[in-house]
């Protein structure tokens, strides 16, 4: 889910140039964490579904300044699975709709299963860093056979020895392959 601190980052855009006049107050921490927590993944949609969330609620006058078009699909499929109510509010000062939506009892209960959740894997997670890292074992199967060392040192290389029973050199005719296969003899 989403971590309720870095919340409004994602928004720093948008909450960048905010017109209290035109838009309203900006959306809470706590109404973004509350519409993350519904299983709404940060964006427009989000932001919007918070807008509706407010004391006053949102135009859609409002909604495309701030989104760049209208988004109430999501807002109507989380009123349709009964996460949020719509609440009749009077229309703006330009005539405009507002939609108000509140949280009912069955999105507090999903809210509050996603912040347990999100609880409950940040303990582990910090459980996790603190534990310190085990010993790794070593492999089982056949004992691998140590290498003979180098010798770095000519003094104590060992020296070859000569047999003094072969001659240094055997007089053999000088046979090259050529003379080999034609068998001439000379």
């Amino acid at each position: 889910m989403t971590n309720t601190s870095n919340v409004t980052n994602w928004y720093s855009a948008n909450f960048k140039g905010w017109s209290e006049k035109q838009l309203g107050p900006k959306p809470t921490e706590q109404q973004l964490t509350a519409v993350h927590m519904l299983n709404c993944r940060p964006g427009k949609q989000a932001l919007a579904i918070a807008m509706y969330l407010r004391d006053g609620g949102a135009s859609q006058s409002q909604i495309v300044q701030v989104c760049g078009a209208p988004q109430l699909n999501k807002a109507r499929d989380l009123a349709t699975d009964n996460y949020l109510k719509r609440i009749p509010i009077a229309p703006d000062a330009k005539g405009h709709t507002v939609y108000k939506y509140e949280v009912t009892a069955k999105g507090l209960k999903r809210i509050e299963a996603n912040e347990k959740r999100a609880a409950d894997a940040a303990a582990d997670a910090a459980a996790k860093a603190d534990k310190p890292a085990k010993p790794v074992k070593k492999a089982k199967g056949k004992a691998k056979s140590k290498a003979a060392p180098k010798v770095t040192n000519a003094e104590t290389a060992p020296t070859p020895t000569v047999d003094a029973a072969v001659p240094d050199a055997v007089n053999l005719p000088d046979v090259s392959p050529i003379n080999a296969d034609l068998n001439i003899n000379t």
